[in-house]
């Protein structure tokens, strides 16, 4: 029996036709967002983040945790290859 996310995750993708489940499928960050992900991620390692970069990045944590589980909702229902580590 699936769980109450996964069943949730499983009617969004239900609303998507073709066109957007692959655009979401082939999602990116931009290079600007990477790279401040990147500088988030390395002031994390370093203790370093001030409350506010904190809260962005833990927005961005939980966010991309979403965003990856609807992307691999739309690759399956696509029957896309599913990439075992993340680009």
């Amino acid at each position: 029996m699936p769980s109450v996310a996964d069943a949730i995750l499983d009617l969004a993708a239900e609303c998507f036709d073709a066109p957007t489940l692959e655009a979401l499928a082939k999602l990116r960050l931009s290079a600007k967002l990477a790279a401040r992900v990147d500088r988030l991620a390395d002031r994390a390692n370093e203790g370093r983040l001030t409350p506010r970069e904190r809260a962005e990045y833990q927005a961005y944590i939980n966010t991309s945790e979403l965003l990856a589980f609807l992307q691999l909702r739309a690759r399956l229902k696509l029957g896309l290859p599913i990439p075992q580590n993340n680009p």
